[in-house]
């Protein structure tokens, strides 16, 4: 039996649902991030993460799997509301994985200082603050109330089994997760994470002349979760915003051991930031679907570099766009989707898979 892949529509950031998969007669529905406050609901508009929790619960189904990657806003927004008070998620949710900031102080003996706590907005009588690194212990109390929080700390190399799939983490590593020992700010983005400006106006050539990959400078990112989803032999790598470096060191160890370096999909990390997809990490893989997940509003994310760098080792692989009014014009031009199309690169608006 299969399932279906949705990457819903999230803004800047990722929401991606693992829909209809069969667990001992049952369907079983995976949330992974829940892309910014707009992809749950904005004023009286519906997001499409709401539309499908509406969709689930006429069904008669629950969301059986949250998994939280970080808590930048992008990822964490559209949860937070989600969780307020009778919202979906706040009814739907029977289990969460979340390295959040009080479990990572607690993994090296330290007591946490308030700024790593996620508090949940506009709750049981909670002001209302912005989503952002300093709102979390409200969450994490909520979440134990709940009773659905595994609270265990997810590194690199741990492996989770759960509704006949299996989880194997890339990211983090306890080097990156030792880093967010500090009081947390919000990061600005740098020249090493992402840019306000774009590469769109230069051609993959030029994109690709003395090409060197830098490696995303973010703390937050680095604490990311990544990981392989398999099922019934598909394979899926989930990047999250994780950093190159420890997602290639994962892959190394894995390919060592045996594992395959095929992949059905690739869900790009950090919005198809160059600083987060090196050379060296398409080497190590194979695949011919990468998913983005952006509507390129921000800090001139999906970077064409990437798409260029992807091109060079994968001319015959699809780039999965969930917001398709940015391949052009604002990216590509007509030329420049004429010429990849001669060479069977496609420039894809498909968001839902049938994976079987």
């Amino acid at each position: 039996m299969g399932f279906n892949l949705k990457i819903l529509k999230a803004g800047n950031g990722d929401c991606i649902l693992i829909k209809d998969l069969i667990s001992n007669d049952k369907k079983i529905n995976i949330l992974i991030d829940g892309g910014t406050g707009n992809t749950f609901k904005h004023k009286n508009k519906k997001g499409d993460l709401l539309k499908e929790l509406e969709i689930i619960k006429n069904e008669n189904g629950c969301i059986d799997l949250l998994i939280l990657t970080h808590i930048d806003d992008d990822h964490i927004g559209g949860i937070l509301k989600g969780f307020k008070k009778n919202e979906l998620l706040h009814e739907l949710t029977r289990k969460v994985w979340f390295n959040s900031g009080k479990l990572i102080f607690e993994k090296f003996h330290r007591s946490p200082d308030s700024s790593n706590f996620v508090y949940l907005s506009n709750h049981l009588g909670k002001k209302q603050g912005n989503t952002s690194v300093n709102q979390g212990v409200t969450f994490e109390s909520h979440l134990e109330t709940l009773e659905i929080w595994e609270k265990e700390v997810i590194l690199a190399g741990d492996t989770k089994k759960l509704f006949g799939a299996t989880f194997t983490f890339l990211s983090p590593n306890i080097e990156s997760l030792e880093k967010l020992l500090c009081k947390w700010k919000k990061e600005a983005p740098t020249s090493l994470t992402s840019s306000s400006s774009n590469d769109y106006n230069k051609t993959f050539d030029e994109l690709l002349l003395n090409d060197k990959f830098k490696e995303d400078a973010s703390i937050h990112n680095g604490s990311s979760l990544a990981f392989i989803f398999e099922h019934n032999e598909k394979r899926i790598l989930f990047l999250g915003d994780a950093h190159d470096n420890i997602v290639v060191s994962g892959l190394k160890e894995l390919i060592a051991s045996g594992q395959s370096n095929y992949f059905d999909f690739i869900k790009l990390s950090h919005h198809g930031s160059e600083y987060n997809t090196s050379p060296e990490f398409l080497d190590l893989i194979e695949c011919n679907n990468f998913i983005l997940s952006t509507d390129a509003s921000k800090h001139g994310l999906p970077n064409k570099k990437t798409l260029a760098r992807i091109f060079k080792k994968f001319p015959n692989a699809s780039i999965h766009f969930n917001y398709p009014e940015i391949i052009h014009p604002k990216i590509f031009t007509s030329e420049e989707i004429e010429t990849y199309n001669n060479v069977n690169f496609k420039l894809s608006n498909k968001r839902d898979f049938v994976i079987s």
